[in-house]
């Protein structure tokens, strides 16, 4: 049975809605997919894989000043650029994300990640944050088809199957966030070999994106 080296996870904003995993090896074979709901369904999947090295499609802090995202609560961010410094710099390499903020439409979706990340990294996990959209924008550059629709679907599809063989078997039932998922899983495996560049600050936190656009990696 394969173990997995390197688990992706698309996080949803509730455990009421599951959230996409996948599990790869460091030959890039496919340990595992599929959809898990509660944060201790996740928890239990990386505790029975060999894989110390998490990637989360989520916001996995807050920005430095902010204790939480409530509007009732006196703390203010640092800066007065609104967001953490990754998501800024993101929006000046042109690859819009949403803003951590108090007004955030994710909010739910932030705090989950940063309990998760600090239960994972308490079983000894290397946890990093990952954004899809980056990875692949990095990986295939622009424009690129909407991933909710057919054409967008067909195009994540292909090109993934092309960059881990192992999912060819299976990539035609993928949905788009399983697709999201194999693209954390792939930035992790390309983080374990120094194949991408840290975002951001690393005092408030890191957003890991594939180092250089068009590599044939």
């Amino acid at each position: 049975m394969i173990q997995s080296d390197f688990i992706g996870i698309d996080l949803a904003s509730s455990p009421i809605k599951f959230s996409a995993c996948i599990g790869l090896d460091k030959q890039l074979s496919i340990a595992f997919f599929g959809f898990l709901g509660a944060d201790s369904d996740i928890l239990a999947i990386v505790d029975s894989q060999a894989s110390h090295l998490i990637a989360i499609d989520a916001p996995l802090s807050l920005p430095e000043g902010l204790c939480c995202l409530e509007e009732s609560c006196d703390c203010q961010p640092n800066k007065v650029e609104k967001g953490r410094e990754c998501e800024r710099e993101l929006a000046r390499l042109g690859i819009p994300s949403y803003f951590t903020t108090k007004r955030s439409i994710i909010k739910g979706m932030v705090y989950r990640g940063i309990k998760l990340r600090k239960e994972l990294e308490s079983q000894g996990c290397q946890v990093i944050e990952v954004y899809p959209y980056a990875s692949k924008v990095r990986l295939w550059g622009k424009p690129m088809p909407s991933k909710t629709k057919p054409s967008g679907l067909a195009f994540l599809q292909a090109h993934l199957a092309s960059l881990i063989p192992s999912l060819t078997s299976y990539i035609a039932d993928f949905s788009h966030d399983l697709c999201d998922a194999a693209i954390a899983a792939y930035t992790a495996y390309l983080h374990y070999w120094n194949k991408t560049e840290g975002i951001g600050n690393s005092k408030e936190g890191l957003i890991y994106i594939p180092r250089e656009f068009g590599i044939n990696y």
